[in-house]
C-alpha cells in the first residue's frame, strides 16, 4: 500500500470541505456578501479588522483553507499540518479575541459568540490531531 493510500477517508472529505469553504469566503469578499448593512469585518489572530484590511485578511485566509483542503484532498501530509497550524491560530485567536474584548460593552455578542464557537473550533482540532496523527507520523492507518 502507497502513502497516498493510507490516509482515512473522512480526512480526504474534510479537505473537500475546506477547499469548498474557502470558495464561500472568497465570494465574500469579491461579491461583498454581508448579513446586515454593517461594515465589512473579520477576525485574524483575535484582532479585528474592517473595511479593506477585513477583505485581504479574509482573502488570506480564503487562500490558506484552499491550500490546505487541496492539500488534504491530494493526501499530502503538509496539507494536514498546514490544517493542524491553522486550527491553533484559530484557537489562539478566539482566546485573545474573547480575552480583549471580554469587557467591551459594543463587542458582547462578539465575544458571545466566539464564546460558543471556540469549543467548536477545539474538537474539530482535536479530531484533525487524533486522525491526522498516523499520517503525520507516516506509519499504517
Amino acid at each position: 500500500m502507497t502513502r497516498d493510500q493510507r490516509w482515512p477517508l473522512d480526512l480526504v472529505i474534510f479537505g473537500g470541505l475546506c477547499a469548498l469553504w474557502s470558495l464561500v469566503l472568497l465570494a465574500r469578499v469579491i461579491f461583498d456578501l454581508r448579513a446586515g448593512t454593517d461594515p465589512f469585518e473579520d477576525v485574524l489572530l483575535g484582532v479585528k479588522f474592517y473595511g479593506s484590511a477585513a477583505r485581504v485578511t479574509m482573502a488570506i485566509q480564503a487562500v490558506t483553507i484552499a491550500t490546505f483542503g487541496v492539500g488534504m484532498l491530494t493526501r499530502k501530509r503538509w496539507g494536514l499540518v498546514l490544517a493542524l497550524i491553522y486550527m491553533a491560530q484559530v484557537i489562539a485567536g478566539h482566546l485573545v479575541f474573547i480575552a480583549r474584548n471580554f469587557a467591551v460593552e459594543s463587542q458582547r455578542i462578539h465575544v458571545r459568540v466566539a464564546s460558543l464557537e471556540f469549543p467548536v473550533m477545539l474538537l474539530i482540532a482535536l479530531y484533525l490531531w487524533y486522525r491526522g496523527r498516523a499520517v503525520i507520523r507516516g506509519t499504517s492507518v
